[in-house]
């Protein structure tokens, strides 16, 4: 096979482009199952927490008060996502939607360590044992 100058000078040039690129690329990390995450002091590992017993309610209850009716299902959405291991920024977003949609958010009180349900001017409607 005859290589001419100019396929050689071509063949010269994508080496050398090649051997700069690869010398010179972004360091990619490498992500596989063993990867963790890592969580802020803030935020501990949802798999780390110890799940947390579903709230019951009489319908005795939720008849005679529509807010407590609101404030349940907001409480029982924010375990259900709580005990499926849901990260702290997602349950933050969940309470952002309960404002928004039954007025109402959940804490948990730093007091006792037990969820909160109040409206948005912070009038406790329901406490989680």
């Amino acid at each position: 096979m005859n290589l001419t100058n100019d396929h050689k000078k071509a063949l010269f040039v994508l080496g050398v482009g090649f051997a700069i690129f690869w010398i010179f690329k972004p360091k990619m990390a490498k992500i596989n199952a063993t990867t963790k995450v890592n969580y802020t002091d803030s935020e501990a590992d949802p798999k780390d927490r110890t799940p947390m017993k579903v709230p019951t309610m009489s319908q005795k209850s939720a008849q005679t008060n529509p807010m407590a009716k609101n404030g349940f299902a907001a409480l029982r959405a924010y375990i259900d996502a709580y005990n499926n291991g849901e990260p702290q920024s997602v349950l933050d977003e969940l309470n952002r939607e309960f404002a928004k949609e039954f007025k109402v958010k959940v804490y948990r009180r730093k007091s006792d360590n037990k969820l909160v349900v109040c409206d948005l001017d912070g009038k406790e409607i329901m406490v989680n044992n």
